[in-house]
């Protein structure tokens, strides 16, 4: 498994290799001494970045640096995920969107598996989704909320079933249900497929601040993905710049035409 702890010394390896401290190493790929020892110890993994940086300065690759001991080859683990998906259907039979709220999101991991547990969540249908498998989550956490507009808490985010994790596509966003222990068992991120250049997904977040890093999600912790392709939400559109400055302008000529009306030159 892809853990900080590995990706960290797999860094401090090669750092190890070309003989210099933390502060040498780091300077030419804009990381700080003290960035470079939490990541060599495990409390943080690098931006996507940072990895880039280090591969091209230190001329070594994507393989090297996050690859971790295994027999099969990265294009042996792009393979789909290995669990059997459990769902239910109305009275018509056709399939419900099974909704998984935040309540329900601890127990998902195991519970999915048995229908008992799929079967006690809430369902509905939507117009326009009636080809393939959906499944919808409520979305906890600003992971995915950058400048107002994305995921807030509480949407509901529906997601179309991807049989092959080959099928994951650079830049969209999708619910990864995983097993890996440094994160939640339910993720919504955008994502980047480097499945052949060292067997995981990179799971971005849109809300670039520091406690929302990128990180890499081995394949082997991969159980369920989920394309995103309708959001519910309750957060009405903000107006924009220029419809706020149309009213301020609207409100102005309003106001003038009060105060000409007034004037004692109309008078």
């Amino acid at each position: 498994m892809l853990t900080k702890s590995v990706l960290g010394n797999q860094i401090k390896v090669l750092r190890l290799e070309k003989g210099l401290s933390q502060e040498e190493f780091g300077a030419p790929v804009d990381l700080s001494r003290s960035a470079v020892s939490q990541i060599e110890s495990g409390q943080m993994y690098p931006s996507l970045e940072s990895i880039g940086k280090i591969v091209k300065y230190y001329s070594t690759s994507w393989d090297n640096l996050v690859g971790h001991a295994k027999s099969k080859k990265p294009t042996e683990m792009t393979v789909s995920p290995v669990r059997t998906l459990v769902t239910t259907v109305d009275k018509t039979g056709r399939d419900n969107i099974v909704l998984v709220p935040i309540k329900a999101q601890a127990g998902y991991l195991q519970g999915a598996q048995q229908p008992e547990y799929i079967e006690h969540l809430p369902t509905f249908w939507l117009p326009g989704l009636n080809h393939g498998t959906y499944r919808a989550f409520e979305v906890s956490g600003y992971s995915m909320l950058a400048d107002r507009t994305g995921f807030f808490p509480g949407d509901i985010v529906v997601g179309e079933y991807v049989e092959r994790l080959e099928e994951i596509k650079d830049g969209f966003v999708y619910i990864l249900v995983n097993n890996a222990q440094e994160v939640d068992n339910i993720v919504l991120k955008r994502c980047l497929n480097y499945l052949d250049k060292g067997g995981v997904i990179i799971c971005k977040s849109d809300n670039k601040d520091p406690q929302y890093p990128t990180f890499p999600l081995p394949v082997e912790n991969i159980k369920e993905v989920w394309k995103f392709k309708i959001k519910l939400t309750r957060q009405a559109p903000e107006p924009s710049g220029l419809y706020e400055r149309i009213n301020a302008l609207e409100g102005d000529m309003i106001l003038m035409k009060e105060q000409l009306k007034k004037s004692p030159l109309n008078n």
